[in-house]
């Protein structure tokens, strides 16, 4: 008890000393709680966006790397069957799947945005003859929820979300410019390779849309078909893009996404469907674009916050170890004193570490309860910038047609990063702010210790005297 209490008086006695370790300390615990808080927090959202969309796995054509290959999508691609990717989704592997396609279409009833010809025309197929130049752009989803830009850039204005046969939504653009309303019935036909098909839809919802109308591709913008333009988009559940009969899905973009139970089991996965007759010419990949693009920002101000922290912790560490040798170094009279009436080199050094032990646990609870408050703001400000830096960087878009389907851009189109994030102090955190505190508590007994072992008591006082 007399070393305690003694510990206490010695901190009062030098309170300009153990003020500056006190600062020290609590600037050391603040910068750990606010930066662990943080990359705690961002590695949370990431491994959910990791289980999310880390397991989304898509199964599709891929023209790119075909054209790089120096292949002809119209002649080397092997086109699989939709009973094939209906197979792939009965995989033990997989969690859910999302069917989904889109088709050119146009319409001889209605015209679409930009169309001043009133129909499209005709234009040449590539090889001779003609073909309807495409005016729309017919969607299949079997997951409305799962639409991308739905309740962010695209929102339900009028109407309802499509959910039985033959429904249909539009934007709020092409319903205008045609005096389309809730219950009405549109005809659409297909377009390209797929002209014998045709749809009688009932428009059940209008939607408002704020997407950018060629996804930024100043190619599209100005060599793009009517149909790329976001604008012209009908979208329509899965059933009824399957309604009319497909006996291939030669003329339709297949983007059917399957999601795994695991995101590791991409590889079996990936062999299971090979086993099944899935062709070379076809990517099984998470989207990795979109991935990226998702959690970026959150990467890396989760990987700026830990190095932060690293620094802080290092260079912090290396000035509380000068200030409490150079400490006990001032009290080198007092340890004499000390000795010299009988106290042993154990109790003076448990002395010292009494007095550093009270400076953490102060040093501990404000710490705790500042960095807890100061986390969130701090979090917000950091993130809304490095978000704000991505969006404003300029994307490399691309565009690729071939086999009547199309491939644009990096697979990222219709994802925004993740800009929310809840920066609160855990269980997790405390115990390594503790580690950390006792750390720093550990190395100023071990200075203390090792420097007051060094010391004879009379030879102090003769130096003294």
């Amino acid at each position: 008890m007399y070393i305690l209490l003694n510990a206490i008086k010695n901190l009062v006695r030098n309170k300009g000393r153990n003020i500056l370790l006190a600062a020290v300390t609590l600037a050391i615990i603040i910068s750990a709680v606010v930066t662990l808080t943080i990359s705690n927090a961002a590695a949370k959202v990431i491994d959910e966006i990791r289980l999310d969309l880390g397991s989304q796995v898509e199964i599709k054509q891929d023209f790119i790397e075909m054209s790089k290959a120096g292949l002809d999508a119209r002649t080397d691609a092997n086109y699989i069957s939709i009973e094939q990717f209906e197979s792939f989704a009965e995989s033990d592997f997989l969690r859910k799947t999302i069917f989904s396609a889109e088709m050119y279409a146009w319409s001889d009833t209605f015209y679409a945005i930009g169309d001043e010809e009133k129909g499209g025309g005709l234009r040449s197929d590539g090889q001779g003859g003609e073909v309807l130049n495409e005016t729309l752009k017919l969607i299949g989803n079997s997951e409305p929820d799962a639409l991308p830009d739905f309740g962010t850039l695209r929102n339900i204005t009028e109407g309802r979300m499509f959910d039985g046969l033959n429904e249909c939504i539009i934007g709020e653009e092409l319903a205008k410019l045609n005096n389309i309303s809730i219950g009405d019935v549109i005809q659409i036909k297909g377009a390209a390779y797929v002209s014998d098909k045709s749809f009688s839809l009932i428009v059940v919802g209008i939607f408002s849309d704020t997407t950018d109308e060629y996804n930024g591709n100043p190619f599209l913008a100005t060599y793009g078909r009517y149909a790329d333009n976001r604008r012209n988009e009908i979208i329509t559940s899965w059933d009824t893009l399957m309604s009319v009969g497909w006996e291939t899905n030669h003329g339709l973009n297949m983007k059917t996404e399957y999601y795994l139970k695991n995101p590791d089991d991409i590889g079996k996965f990936e062999q299971e469907v090979r086993g099944k007759g899935l062709p070379v010419t076809y990517n099984v990949s998470i989207n990795q674009a979109a991935y990226d693009k998702v959690t970026g920002p959150m990467s890396g101000m989760k990987n700026a916050v830990t190095t932060f922290m690293i620094v802080i912790l290092i260079l912090g560490a290396i000035v509380f170890a000068l200030l409490s040798f150079l400490a006990v170094r001032e009290r080198k009279y007092e340890v004499g004193v000390l000795r010299a009436m009988g106290m042993g080199r154990a109790k003076v050094a448990i002395g010292v570490l009494a007095e550093a032990v009270v400076i953490s646990a102060v040093c501990l609870a404000i710490g705790l309860g500042a960095g807890s408050v100061m986390a969130q703001p701090i979090a917000d400000g950091s993130l809304a910038g490095r978000v704000a830096a991505e969006e404003a960087t300029p994307k490399q878009n691309y565009a690729l047609f071939a086999g009547g389907q199309s491939q644009i851009g990096d697979g990222s189109s219709g994802y925004t990063p993740e800009s929310e994030i809840q920066a609160s102090l855990n269980a997790n955190v405390i115990l390594q702010i503790i580690f950390i505190t006792l750390a720093l508590t550990a190395l100023s007994g071990i200075i203390g210790v090792a420097v007051i072992t060094q010391y004879e008591p009379l030879k102090i006082l003769r130096e003294r005297n």
